[in-house]
C-alpha cells in the first residue's frame, strides 16, 4: 500500500535520540526512545534555575551568578544560556558551569527577557526588554542589532520564538502586539493581542501560542494569524511557554509558583510541578542528555508520482530509509536537499545525521 500522502509538504513527529556519538532525527513517531523530556524553569524570585523530571522530580541547577534569570536555550551541544536579566547579562552553563556569554557593556542589553535560536541552532537571539530592541549574538557572543527603535516597533518586548520559515515572532508586552521579522528583519505586526502577550511557543505544525499575563489565558494563532482562545484555565500570570515531545503545553504561572500543563487540546492537565519555584519566568526542554527538544533540521516528505521526496533545510545527511508503519503531520517552510524514494510499504522511515 503507498503512502497516504498529498502534493503537500509533510513531517512526522520528531524526537531527538542519541546513537553512539552522533545525534539522530527519527521521523514518523516509529521508535520508541528510552530517553524522557527534561525541563528547565527560571526562577527569579530566588535567582535560581530548576530542572525537572518527566515525572515532576526536582533539583537545583544553577544558584550562584544569577540575578532575576529569566530567558532560557539550549544550543545543539547541550550548553544552556540564561538572560540574567537584573544583571544586564546572558550567561552560558556547559557542564553545569555559568560563565559570562554577553554583557550589557558589548552589546547594550537592557533587561534581557526571552531567548531563541534560529532554526539552524546558530546564532541565538535576546529580547531586550530595556532597549525595546532584539539583538542576535554568534557562537562567541559578539553581538548585531537585529531590530530596534521604530523599524521594530517593539516596547517591552518578552518572549521569542522562530517558526519552521525561520521567522521570529516576539511578544511586545507593552504595546499589546506580536511582532514577526523575517530572518533578513523585515517587520510585520502578525496580531493584535488582547492585553500583555509574555511567553511563545510554537507547535509541530506551525501554530503560535501566546500566553496573556494580564488576561490569565494562552491564545493560539494559526500561521495564518486566525486567533482564538487555547485555555484559560489554572492560569495565574502565565509567563513561558514550552512544548514537550508529546505535544503537551506547558505554561510558568507567575502568580502562584506552579508550571501548569495542558494537553494539544487544551485540556488542563493540573499542575506540573510546584516545589522549589519562585517566580518562574521562562521555561525551556531537553531530552534527559541535554539534546535539545527544538533545534533540528526542518524536514518535509512529498509525493511526487510513486515517490516520496524527503527533503530537510539544516545541512545533515540522510542516510536510510525503511518500509515502517507512521504518521505524517503538516510543516511549514521551504526544505530543500531532497532525497527521492520509491516507496513500497505503508510508510516510509527517515534517518538523518546532524552536521
Amino acid at each position: 500500500m503507498k503512502p497516504n500522502l498529498t502534493s503537500r509538504r509533510w513531517r512526522a513527529r520528531f524526537k531527538l535520540v542519541h546513537a553512539t556519538a552522533a545525534a539522530w532525527l527519527l521521523l514518523g513517531g516509529l521508535t520508541v526512545s528510552s530517553q524522557a523530556d527534561i525541563l528547565y524553569v527560571s526562577n527569579s524570585g530566588n535567582n535560581t534555575i530548576q530542572k525537572f523530571t518527566s515525572a515532576g522530580v526536582g533539583s537545583v541547577f544553577a544558584n550562584t551568578g544569577l540575578a532575576s534569570p529569566s530567558g532560557l536555550a539550549f544550543d545543539r551541544a547541550g550548553s544552556l544560556y540564561v538572560a540574567n536579566a537584573g544583571a544586564n547579562t546572558i550567561v552560558k552553563f556547559t557542564g553545569g558551569v555559568g560563565a559570562i556569554f554577553a554583557n550589557g557593556v558589548s552589546s547594550t542589553l537592557l533587561t534581557p527577557r526571552g531567548l531563541a535560536f534560529d532554526s539552524a541552532g546558530l546564532l541565538l537571539y535576546a529580547a531586550n526588554q530595556g532597549g525595546a530592541s532584539i539583538y542576535k549574538f554568534d557562537s562567541v557572543g559578539n553581538p548585531t542589532l537585529f531590530a530596534g527603535g521604530t523599524s521594530g516597533n517593539l516596547s517591552s518586548p518578552r518572549s521569542l520564538a522562530f517558526d519552521s520559515a525561520g521567522n521570529i515572532f516576539a511578544a511586545s508586552f507593552g504595546n499589546d502586539t506580536i511582532q514577526k521579522f523575517s530572518s533578513n528583519g523585515v517587520r510585520s505586526v502578525f496580531g493584535v493581542f488582547p492585553s500583555a502577550p509574555f511567553g511563545l511557543a510554537v507547535d509541530s505544525a506551525g501554530n503560535l501560542y501566546v500566553s496573556g499575563f494580564f488576561a490569565n489565558a494562552i491564545y493560539k494563532y494559526t500561521r495564518d494569524g486566525f486567533f482564538s482562545t487555547f485555555t484559560s484555565s489554572g492560569l495565574s500570570n502565565p509567563g513561558g511557554l514550552a512544548f514537550d515531545s508529546a505535544g503537551n503545553l506547558y505554561a510558568a504561572n507567575q502568580g502562584n509558583n506552579t508550571i501548569e500543563k495542558f494537553s494539544s487540546t487544551g485540556i488542563d492537565l493540573g499542575p506540573f510541578v510546584s516545589a522549589g519555584l519562585n517566580m518562574p519566568q521562562f521555561l525551556a526542554f531537553t531530552t534527559d542528555d541535554d539534546r535539545p527538544l527544538l533545534l533540528t533540521p526542518v524536514l518535509s516528505t512529498k509525493k511526487s508520482g510513486t515517490n516520496v521526496v524527503v527533503s530537510w533545510t539544516v545541512g545533515g545527511t540522510l542516510l536510510s530509509s525503511t518500509n515502517v508503519t507512521g504518521t505524517y503531520s503538516p510543516v511549514g517552510g521551504s526544505p530543500t536537499s531532497p532525497f527521492t524514494n520509491s516507496p513500497t510499504g505503508a510508510s516510509q522511515f527517515f534517518r538523518v545525521r546532524l552536521p
